[in-house]
Formats: C-alpha cells, structure tokens, sequence
C-alpha cells in the first residue's frame, strides 16, 4: 500500500515524567534535559490511536519544546520523578485507501498493557527512555494557503 504524507499540520502536547537515577533534584532535572532535550530528541514518528481504537503513524516534523520542570524524589534509593512538557508539530501518514483528509479526529497515545498510562518509548542505540504521559492533547491546525491580494497591486 502506497503512503504518502498529508499537507495538514497538528500539535501534539503531553505533560511527561520519567524516572532518573542521581543524587540531588537539580542533578535529576539537569540530566533530563542532557539526555532528552529538543535537539537530541530520537522520535521521528508517532504512532497515535482515536477513539475506535483505529491507529495511525504521525511524522514529527518539529519539535516545538521539551523541558524538564521539577523533580520528585520517589523514596527509592537515588531515584527522582522528574515532570516536563513536549510540544510537537506532527502531520499524518496517509495510505492510498485514505480519501482528502479523513479521520481528522482526536489521536492519543493509547494506555500501555502492563501499566496504566501511555508510555512512550524513545530509543536510540542502546539507550531506552521510557516517558509516561501524564496529560496529552492533540489540536489539528489549518493548512496554510498563501493568498494573493489582487487589489494590494493597485496601490
């Protein structure tokens, strides 16, 4: 099946949190933001699920924001909680059997099988981030047409 990528343009938003091994609350939000950060952030695609269930792959096209905020020690030896927010620009991956733009609806990351949130699982060589979304939120965006005013000529 031929797919092919939609010219229409969503933001995905999710408050996040991830566990992290140091010493100090400052140490924990401080290698967050050096092992993920918007630079280095290994996600090129996003696998998201509507209501029905249905699935459907979203490229990320940028990564408007990732910060790591606060720390929460999880009174597990040198383990911190630490809470952030990620933003991104994402279009979807249409199929041949995808008709103009359908199933403009609401996607989520689905609930993991062994936990009770959404994971989302980054990897990148050996190294696994798994990130637990806490709160997510996906709003579609018009495409943009650009307009020219034949009148603007006149003046």
């Amino acid at each position: 099946m031929k797919k092919r990528e939609s010219n229409m343009q969503s933001v995905f938003e999710a408050h996040i949190s991830r566990i992290v091994i140091t010493s100090t609350k400052k140490q924990a939000i401080e290698k967050a933001a050096y092992e993920l950060n918007p630079s280095n952030l290994p996600l090129e695609w996003l696998t998201l699920r509507n209501e029905q269930g249905e699935s459907k792959e979203f490229r990320v096209s940028q990564v408007n924001l990732l910060e790591w905020q606060d720390a929460e020690f999880t009174e597990t030896c040198h383990q911190f909680k630490v809470l952030g927010r990620i933003v991104l620009s994402i279009c979807p991956r249409q199929t041949a059997s995808d008709h103009g733009e359908t199933g403009l609806g609401t996607y989520r990351i689905p609930r993991s099988s062994v936990y009770d949130k959404p994971v989302l699982v980054l990897s990148e060589g050996m190294n696994h981030y798994f990130l637990t979304v806490l709160q997510q939120e996906m709003r579609w965006e018009a495409p943009m047409i650009n307009v020219v005013n034949p009148l603007s000529k006149l003046a």
